[in-house]
């Protein structure tokens, strides 16, 4: 009796074992493995739902592994790929954030180590749908080929105004003019000295006045007003002139010397110390809720709506000739211009979505000033490039490295145009 009650038990037992057997036969597949570079690596918050977004890339691609290399800035972003280039190895995937356009993106281009990803937007009509169309028409060469996709747009073109201090100054209007600009600074500074408040008109970066440079060369009728109304950059001597003439009227207005930042902006517009903050519509969470600000674009000659709508270089995907990594890494790209993953992105770091499909407005409670300004630029008439688009590196850190010493007159204006070709 005892040894027939055993019997089915170790059937049983055995039948188990054998299951587990034929299993263990069947391996799973290891998961791709790609590397993506970025420069999201600080703990400000924007940074850290930035690399949980990438991380979350996973879930729903559990065949994908993704490594993130997190840089604490672009500049060290750069650096490091060109470290790995140096040394033969080739990026699976780099995000350049603006970054790099001369030396990594321009050097991967000419060496053949990019990928192009055109047949991949050929071949997916959805993926094609999600991509911003500023994006496919600045960066797409002309043998048809698109080396890099963003997944934001820049908006910019404009300033942030503190509403208090400019209706005590006796503001009544924003000045649309740069001779309103500079009357609406004086006004400022009037009352500013009357009260003993210490409150500043502007306290500018050096990135700030590039932003103004370009907006002073969109309204001229020059070669170099032509060239920027046509997306590129030329310098005429003539025209440079011109408009460092009224970057000096304004710099009188502006306390700052030229290691200032947008941080240091940000912090003096916070505690009330200027009445205006130059910067694009991402400042907004940047703002302090104790602030009343709203956004205005950058004067010109007579009027004329201008403001800034940009692609910057983005993701880049290396030409490894690994299939499944190149396959891997174009999947991360469509992820990343995915309709959730851009409300995410426009939700939790107050970017503009690439994706059009994304309404900025369904979003706007909690986000009043970020829409308030989207709007403002966006309906503009004339669209210019962002400076990182415009300019080339060395002639951006010239500028940026000089501008200080050209508006105190401590180097001439010739030296100074000289530097930027």
């Amino acid at each position: 009796m005892k040894n027939r009650r055993r019997f089915p038990v170790i059937t049983a037992v055995a039948a188990f074992l054998a299951v587990c057997l034929a299993g263990c036969g069947k391996k799973t597949p290891e998961p791709v493995e790609i590397t993506l570079i970025h420069g999201w690596g600080t703990t400000e918050e924007d940074h850290v739902v930035m690399r949980d977004i990438y991380q979350d890339f996973e879930q729903e691609n559990p065949d994908v592994k993704l490594n993130q290399l997190s840089m604490p800035s672009g500049s060290e972003m750069v650096r490091k790929t060109e470290d790995l280039l140096v040394a033969g190895e080739i990026p699976d995937l780099v995000f350049l954030g603006g970054s790099g356009k001369d030396t990594v993106y321009q050097f991967m281009v000419e060496n053949d180590l990019v990928l192009d990803l055109m047949p991949y937007i050929r071949e997916d009509r959805e993926f094609a749908g999600n991509l911003a169309p500023v994006n496919i028409d600045f960066w797409t060469t002309g043998e048809e080929q698109l080396f890099t996709i963003s997944d934001v747009i820049l908006l910019s073109g404009g300033y942030w105004y503190d509403r208090e201090i400019f209706e005590a100054a006796g503001v009544e209007k924003i000045p649309e003019t740069w001779e309103e600009f500079l009357i609406v600074c004086e006004q400022i500074e009037s009352w500013a000295e009357k009260e003993k408040n210490g409150v500043e008109c502007l306290q500018m970066s050096s990135e700030a006045y590039l932003y103004f440079m370009d907006h002073l060369l969109a309204v001229q009728n020059s070669v170099s007003g032509n060239a920027i109304r046509n997306q590129r950059l030329y310098l005429e001597e003539s025209a440079a002139e011109d408009a460092l003439y009224t970057l000096r009227e304004i710099y009188r207005y502006s306390r700052a010397d030229g290691d200032y930042s947008y941080r240091d902006e940000t912090d003096a517009f916070n505690d009330g110390k200027t009445a205006m903050y130059i910067n694009g519509i991402w400042g907004a969470p940047m703002i302090s809720d104790q602030i009343d600000a709203a956004y205005a674009l950058l004067p010109s000659e007579k009027g004329e709506k201008i403001s800034c709508e940009s692609a910057c270089l983005g993701y880049i995907l290396g030409k490894t000739g690994d299939e499944k990594k190149q396959e891997a890494s174009v999947r991360f790209v469509k992820y990343m211009l995915s309709t959730p993953v851009q409300e995410r992105i426009l939700k939790e770091t107050e970017q503009v979505p690439a994706n059009s499909h994304v309404d900025i407005r369904k979003y706007q409670k909690g986000m009043e000033r970020f829409v308030q300004a989207a709007d403002i630029v966006k309906a503009a008439g004339v669209r210019i490039q962002v400076p990182d688009n415009l300019w080339s590196s060395g002639a951006r850190d010239n500028f940026m490295e000089g501008i200080d010493d050209v508006l105190k007159g401590e180097i001439s204006d010739e030296e100074f145009i000289h530097s930027l070709k």
